[in-house]
C-alpha cells in the first residue's frame, strides 16, 4: 500500500512541476531572445530525426538504401520550393513507396 502512495505522490509532484510552467509563464510574453530561439526548435528536431533515420540503423552508422535517400531529397526540394513542411510528406512518401515497389 505504501508503494502506491509513493508512486501517487511522485506522480502528483511531477504533474505540479510541469503544470507550474504553464501557469506561471503562460500569461507573460517571452523575452525576444527566447522567442527567437524557440522558433528554431521545430526545424532542429526534424533535422535530427531525419539525420538519425538516414545515417543510422540499429544503433550503428549505416546509410539508408537509395529509395529512402531519393525520397528525402524529393521532400527537401518540396519544402524549399513551397516553404510548407506538409508538401514534404505529399511528395516524399509517394516517391518512397514507388521506388521501394520498383526496387524491392
Amino acid at each position: 500500500m505504501t508503494a502506491f502512495v509513493v508512486i501517487g505522490a511522485i506522480g502528483l509532484g511531477t504533474y505540479a512541476m510541469r503544470a507550474s510552467m504553464f501557469v506561471l509563464v503562460g500569461a507573460r510574453p517571452l523575452p525576444a531572445r527566447l522567442d527567437d530561439a524557440s522558433r528554431l526548435v521545430g526545424p532542429a528536431a526534424v533535422a535530427a530525426l531525419v539525420a538519425t533515420m538516414t545515417f543510422s540503423h540499429a544503433g550503428s552508422i549505416d546509410p539508408r538504401p537509395a529509395p529512402e535517400l531519393v525520397a528525402i531529397a524529393v521532400g527537401y526540394m518540396a519544402v524549399r520550393r513551397t516553404g510548407n513542411v506538409v508538401y514534404s510528406f505529399v511528395a516524399g512518401l509517394p516517391t518512397l513507396w514507388v521506388l521501394t515497389a520498383l526496387m524491392g
